[in-house]
């Protein structure tokens, strides 16, 4: 037999075995809640008969005899406490922590953290929930939160997203694609151009190795392998729509004449050799544009970061004063006074055929090829 137990009669009361007293049916009186019990003893037995009238009767004597003050007001023992089930009912509905991951690259956890943590505890306070960040020798991409409401995840999410996207606007950019261009005359016309360079005093580090020379498409920042992956599937997805571009001809070109980006040949920063098609079509041209817009429609690039004007400029880069910097010093613009001048002897640099379109790692280090991510066929 089922009894309800209380305190005060704990002693009086026999429970069967493999009966579950902690989880009885509950059933709704009037507006309060009651356990649903086994026979109770006979003489404490309830009549069928009784209704909610009874009940109700039942109450009003009760009600009587504690406003008189009468310690037995309580006519039935058993009867139970109106909010105990009440408060149990809440606390079960009471919401429950969840544990998701956010994905965010690890070179981020530092703005998500903040100096000593400040915007990390800032972000719990105001959305209400806890945020676990890897530490930075575990090179995880993503953050584990703890959240008890979908609203609190997605103003958490909204936040982080924001954080990243802001803290990216300032960072370099990791990878570029690209059109490397090469031949067996460029690179030894290079070569001498370097030499060329240096009797003009002009260091052979401002000067592109041959295993380097490329047109640039466009620049990416990508921080996660998972961001590397995205870029890598971009440039396999473009690969289809390059034979129509192309004609189904190869791109045969002209490395020749040099220019500047700027209009002070005595204080150059850039300068570069214009990359033309033998056919003079604008097939190169169109396959630049597309490809870039193609990545940009993706997310992956930026027009903001890549380009000056409505077109992408067919060009390979010879001189960057740039790549004379460094940790410490940057390097000036140099005197291109001599190599401007129609007397120069380097005027063409060959001709080549552009063979592949590359997603490339940027370096720093100036005497090594770039490292190749992922590569896909113009022939």
């Amino acid at each position: 037999q089922h009894y309800f137990i209380q305190s005060n009669l704990r002693n009086r009361m026999q429970i069967d075995e493999g009966i579950d007293i902690m989880s009885p049916e509950l059933r709704t009186v009037n507006g309060s809640v009651y356990r649903v019990l086994c026979p109770r003893p006979d003489h404490l037995q309830v009549p069928s008969t009784t209704t909610s009238t009874n009940i109700s009767t039942t109450r009003h004597h009760q009600n009587q005899k504690r406003s008189r003050g009468e310690e037995s007001w309580r006519a039935d023992p058993y009867e139970d406490e109106p909010n105990t089930c009440k408060v149990a009912a809440a606390a079960a509905e009471a919401p429950t922590w969840v544990t998701k991951e956010i994905s965010t690259p690890s070179h981020f956890h530092k703005y998500i953290v903040g100096r000593g943590g400040s915007v990390k505890s800032r972000l719990e306070k105001e959305t209400g929930t806890q945020i676990d960040v890897p530490k930075p020798r575990e090179n995880k991409d993503f953050v584990r939160v703890k959240y008890q409401s979908e609203e609190a995840l997605s103003s958490l999410a909204f936040r982080i997203e924001s954080i990243v996207e802001s803290a990216k606007k300032r960072e370099r950019p990791t990878h570029f694609v690209c059109i490397p261009v090469k031949s067996p005359d460029i690179t030894e016309n290079l070569a001498k151009f370097r030499d060329l360079c240096a009797d003009e005093g002009i260091s052979p580090q401002l000067v592109q190795i041959p295993a380097k020379l490329h047109i640039t498409i466009g620049v990416l920042k990508l921080f996660s392998e998972k961001e590397v992956s995205a870029a890598r599937d971009a440039l396999a997805q473009f690969a289809p729509q390059i034979p129509y571009i192309l004609c189904g001809k190869p791109l045969r070109a002209s490395l020749k004449n040099l220019e500047i980006m700027n209009d002070e040949p005595g204080a150059v920063r850039v300068l570069f050799s214009e990359l033309v098609l033998l056919d003079k079509s604008e097939r190169l041209q169109n396959l630049a544009d597309q490809c870039f817009q193609f990545f940009v429609d993706r997310g992956l690039m930026s027009e903001e970061n890549n380009r000056n004007s409505s077109s992408i400029k067919i060009h390979c880069t010879l001189i960057n004063a740039r790549w004379g910097n460094t940790d410490t010093q940057r390097h000036g613009p140099v005197d291109a006074t001599r190599l401007l001048s129609e007397e120069f002897e380097m005027q063409e640099f060959g001709d080549c055929v552009l063979e592949k379109l590359d997603l490339n790692e940027m370096s720093t280090d100036r005497n090594k090829e770039y490292r190749n991510v992922s590569s896909v066929s113009l022939v």
